[in-house]
């Protein structure tokens, strides 16, 4: 009796071995299906996506070319507008720490004269692109005062030292004040999120001999982060 007993538990387990690896193809293969269908619900084959779904594709014995090249192709064939815009993320924090700046000029005295773009291709690019981001002016009692601001943010920064320029920058800012004749400043944002900083700092670029600053020199510079700028026309500080 006892050999029975094992052979029929031994096909028992083997039935119940082949459900499950049954079950599981079927859920690899869900799985595969899941990611192809979102990605076309995006419109867009992203990097990770791509390599995700080579990553599944391998996984289950199938071609990944052969999926990435079908899926590009019913991308391309499609005409519905992507749902999601791929864009850079060094810009879009660049921008969006922009117009965290700019909310904090009154508009009642502020007048933006020229608010600067980093488009360029092929090496060619705009002469206000290297120019410092906002040039403004202050109008008071008819009087018009004008300095410029470029807009730096920084995710919370490691080590002793904070970059607020890369190489050239500085000077150029410095070349730039001097050829107008108006003050320029470093408006840096410390950590929080580029449209909420947590910390700010405005730094004249008059007191700067290098594009980096140590942590323990920024605090006089602090800025506080619920108040509007002020630019005081007889000091040519910007607070």
């Amino acid at each position: 009796m006892l050999p029975i007993s094992l052979i029929i538990l031994g096909g028992i387990l083997l039935v119940s071995g082949i459900v499950l690896l049954i079950k599981s193809k079927s859920n690899q293969n869900e799985s595969l299906t899941q990611a192809i269908a979102a990605v076309k619900a995006d419109g867009v084959l992203t990097p990770k996506e791509e390599k995700l779904i080579r990553e599944i594709a391998i996984s289950e014995g199938k071609d990944a070319e052969l999926a990435i090249l079908q899926i590009k192709s019913e991308l391309e064939e499609s005409e519905e507008d992507s749902e999601t815009e791929l864009i850079d993320v060094n810009q879009k924090a660049g921008l969006d720490f922009e117009k965290f700046v700019v909310q904090k000029f009154d508009k009642k005295f502020f007048k933006i004269r020229n608010w600067a773009g980093d488009k360029f291709v092929d090496g060619r690019y705009a002469d206000t692109t290297t120019q410092p981001d906002i040039q403004l002016s202050l109008t008071l009692r008819g009087q018009s005062y004008p300095f410029a601001v470029e807009c730096k943010w920084r995710s919370e920064p490691k080590g002793d030292y904070i970059r607020f320029a890369n190489d050239g920058q500085l000077e150029r800012y410095k070349a730039f004040t001097e050829k107008e004749n108006h003050p320029v400043f470093i408006v840096l944002g410390i950590g929080g999120k580029a449209s909420d900083p947590a910390a700010l700092y405005i730094l004249p670029i008059q007191e700067l001999s290098q594009p980096y600053i140590h942590k323990d020199r920024i605090g006089k510079y602090s800025k506080k982060i619920d108040a509007d700028f002020f630019f005081d026309q007889g000091s040519g500080r910007l607070r």
